[in-house]
């Protein structure tokens, strides 16, 4: 018989990464705001620079060269070093053997681990990297009212709030705002009761699609995040995605994880195969001995740091 549609094809390391990594792509969208580091070690050294390029009190201009020699030597100031350890986070289903003996139910059972593991591990991680985005410097900026207010200004305080991000001497912008689900359909609401022109909406207010997790706000310059879990409700964080002041640090270990994952995702409607690095996630699976069960394990090891406390802002409450 082939191995191709059986359980064991199922429970091979190959197949079981791709099926988590095609449920959990769709849900892991915190990696795209931070520089993922893979470490060869569970232990890591990193750099994190409170002072930014601008600032840097031994910022130079450049100078004439000196006459008869070279431009002039300068020197920087120095980023500090932190360290830190990746953590290894995981559960196991056990999935019965009468199950298993059952080639359609016992894959239908694995299939179904696999679905819940991908999501809960994404979920994870995305919770992860927003606990350590809450490091980020506090905003100072208070809204108009909270945002399910009569009076409230989603707009007017995203762009109060990347003001504040344009801070002289730091090279930061605010490209994305992440709020809880219930404040993105208050700023939604907000959208779609202001009595204003077409043209003026979409140049300057935006037009945001329901069915998706975030829209551009064109006059604030961001992108405001629907994020359905690690924020509470009137909490924001404002981040700048193209200058990240964050590292995922990760560890695979190559007998239970491979250092990229090949799955299938869904792009403009259309199912597509594609490549993304494994960011810390490992599975196994045993037969346990009296019981015959099949026993599968699931786990990630990463660990997310800051490293530039001004690219970003939070605050716990206010819209």
């Amino acid at each position: 018989m082939p191995l191709e549609g059986t359980t064991d094809f199922f429970l091979l390391q190959g197949t079981a990464l791709r099926l988590i990594y095609e449920r959990a792509e769709p849900f892991l969208w915190a990696t795209q705001f931070v520089r993922p580091i893979q470490d060869d070690k569970a232990a890591f050294l990193y750099r994190y620079d409170n002072v930014g390029m601008d600032a840097d009190p031994k910022k130079k201009k450049p100078a004439h060269a000196l006459i008869g020699g070279d431009f002039p030597e300068i020197d920087m100031s120095r980023p500090s070093v932190g360290s830190g350890m990746t953590e290894s986070r995981g559960f196991s289903v056990r999935i019965k053997r009468q199950l298993i003996r059952e080639q359609a139910q016992g894959i239908n059972e694995i299939q179904r681990a696999y679905k819940f593991a991908g999501f809960w591990m994404a979920r994870y991680i995305n919770d992860n990297v927003i606990d350590a985005m809450k490091t980020y410097t506090g905003a100072s900026m208070t809204p108009t009212a909270v945002w399910s207010a009569a009076g409230a200004t989603p707009v007017n305080d995203m762009q109060v709030l990347a003001a504040e991000m344009d801070r002289e001497g730091y090279a930061y912008s605010m490209t994305d705002m992440l709020v809880h689900k219930d404040n993105w359909y208050e700023a939604i609401r907000y959208l779609t009761s202001i009595d204003i022109s077409e043209g003026k909406q979409r140049m300057f207010y935006g037009l945001p699609d329901i069915k998706k997790d975030n829209f551009t706000v064109p006059i604030s310059g961001a992108d405001l995040w629907k994020i359905k879990s690690g924020l509470a409700e009137g909490s924001f964080l404002c981040i700048d995605r193209n200058n990240p002041g964050i590292e995922l640090h990760y560890y695979v270990d190559s007998k239970f994880g491979t250092d990229t994952v090949q799955y299938e995702t869904v792009i403009n409607g259309a199912k597509t195969s594609t490549t993304a690095a494994n960011v810390g996630m490992h599975f196994d699976t045993w037969v346990e001995k009296g019981s015959e069960d099949t026993m599968l394990k699931f786990w990630v090891e990463s660990k997310p740091v800051v490293t530039e406390a001004y690219a970003g802002l939070y605050k716990s409450t206010g819209i």
